[in-house]
């Protein structure tokens, strides 16, 4: 009778996680687009706003991008009229709130690019490796 408890007592706790694991974040990515690199360089940089769903915060503490060797969180700052930029090495997004990534602010840097894909696949990760994944457009900065 005790080890038939137990059983039922550790599937209810399965059963829970497995369930909460899919609600606990859930981020929708809006109009996400990565600028195409200039002609004779291999980086470039993307942006979108990613909006927390879940009932969770989810922090971002790894991307990735197809067509590039790496992907980096960054931000940019003014000190003394310089504008710096910097790494950052993790962005939180709160449940039911948006961060936007835009020129001149958050940003996901993009290295080694060789050839991009017209609609690049992006996957935003967290320290536990549970990733979202969306296809982002990609814009050129020279008018067609």
């Amino acid at each position: 009778m005790k080890l038939m408890r137990l059983v039922g007592q550790v599937a209810s706790v399965l059963l829970a996680n497995t369930l909460s694991i899919s609600v606990l974040a859930e981020l929708v990515v809006e109009e996400g687009y990565v600028r195409k690199p200039i002609p004779g360089r291999s980086m470039s940089a993307a942006f979108m706003t990613v909006r927390n769903t879940g009932a969770e915060d989810f922090i971002v503490t790894s991307a990735c991008l197809e067509g590039a060797e790496s992907v980096e969180i960054h931000t940019h700052s003014h000190d003394d009229g310089v504008m710096r930029m910097r790494q950052l090495h993790e962005l939180t997004i709160k449940a039911g709130e948006a961060v936007t990534l835009e020129p001149g602010g958050l940003h996901l840097m993009l290295f080694g690019i060789k050839e991009l894909p017209e609609s690049p696949e992006l996957n935003l990760c967290n320290a536990e490796r549970e990733c979202f994944s969306v296809s982002l457009s990609t814009q050129s900065l020279v008018n067609k």
